[in-house]
């Protein structure tokens, strides 16, 4: 039987470098690659590729991730912080019982986290 482990997704940025300091200084993602074509962000068990220059268009992307976390609270309070939370995507207990909010990267890209809810 075969166990997935883990997944990484390969999302577009207008500009690479500018998009890993961005996952640096707002998400806390160390930059493990910053080339122009190229970019890759690890924080440990995620990890997040960017490519580009991409052709998306100025206004955002239509790229969507999820990032599993433990201790969303404290993330969710970092990024309130930063202001950096999407106006739509406050924290909140959803009905297929996760906890989760999302951020806009600075291209566009919808970055949802989540945390499965505590059992009673």
């Amino acid at each position: 039987m075969t166990t997935f482990l883990t997944s990484v997704p390969i999302i577009p940025a207008r500009d690479v470098p500018s998009s890993t300091a961005w996952y640096r200084d707002a998400l806390g993602y160390e930059v493990v690659r910053d080339e122009d074509d190229y970019g890759i962000v690890g924080r440990d068990g995620s990890w997040i590729h960017l490519y580009g220059p991409s052709g998306i268009a100025p206004e955002r992307s239509d790229t969507m991730i999820r990032v599993g976390v433990e201790g969303i609270d404290d993330l969710y309070a970092a990024c309130v912080a930063k202001d950096i939370v999407h106006p739509n995507g406050s924290l909140g207990r959803r009905p297929w019982g996760l906890r989760e909010f999302a951020v806009l990267d600075l291209d566009g890209n919808l970055v949802t986290f989540f945390e499965p809810e505590a059992s009673p």
